[in-house]
């Protein structure tokens, strides 16, 4: 099988609809609070609308925006390609032998977004990925990409599989974002960011890094721990 391709650009539209997501979506937690005030105050005048008020709404400031940095998100998403390429097939190697699944994709999309929030489609393999001014962006990439494709594995070979279609949507999500603490021990060769946690996972992230410390670190089995533990603590 051809290793896949990664790609980099940025989408309007695409970025328009992380806005509306990030103001609509249960998945989101107390990480909205971290975003500059700017942010936080256009996620909260979003929240309730429709797809079509949100567009007219954010399109204009995002248009502007774009104008003022197009320069520099040029540069960025050829940087980003350059970059994700050349650290893939460590990435990829790392994932396969932590999930013993294949990274199953022909492509990978990353969308630049303006927005602190960096969602994904599993289902075509899409990325929205926030860029950083520190020197530690190239680490970010790394790491936010590492990050999308564990939960990517995590829905196409597991989610709909028992033990995990036994849990809620809202159960799920915080399993899969509870296993991402797996990166910083099995990707430790691969220069990233630590992988860190929002606060409502925190200690379900625990749970999940004391059973793997005694036990053979089968992914399949950590799963079905998570998933028992979840359901039996009605969680």
């Amino acid at each position: 099988m051809l290793m896949p391709e990664i790609t980099s650009k940025y989408d309007i539209d695409k970025d328009w609809k992380n806005r509306w997501r990030a103001a609509n979506s249960f998945t989101n937690g107390n990480w909205v609070k971290t975003m500059p005030i700017e942010d936080q105050e256009m996620v909260e005048k979003l929240k309730g609308l429709n797809e079509e008020e949100t567009k007219k709404i954010i399109t204009p400031y995002l248009e502007e925006k774009y104008q003022l940095n197009k320069e520099k998100m040029d540069e960025v998403v050829v940087k980003m390609t350059e970059y994700l390429n050349e650290q893939k097939a460590e990435l990829f190697d790392a994932m396969e032998k932590l999930t013993r699944h294949s990274i199953d994709y022909e492509l990978f999309t990353i969308y630049l977004t303006t927005l602190n929030r960096c969602p994904y489609s599993w289902q075509n393999g899409e990325i929205w990925m926030v860029d950083t001014k520190s020197e530690y962006r190239k680490r970010n990439w790394t790491g936010i990409f590492a990050h999308e494709l564990l939960h990517m594995q995590t829905h196409k070979y597991y989610e709909n599989v028992e033990p995990m279609s036994k849990l809620t949507p809202r159960q799920f999500n915080d399993l899969k974002e509870s296993l991402t603490f797996l990166l910083n021990h099995e990707f430790k060769g691969i220069d990233m960011r630590i992988d860190t946690w929002y606060p409502q996972h925190k200690e379900l992230r625990k749970v999940l890094e004391e059973y793997r410390l005694n036990s053979d670190k089968n992914f399949d089995d950590l799963i079905a721990f998570g998933c028992d533990y979840m359901i039996k603590n009605n969680l």
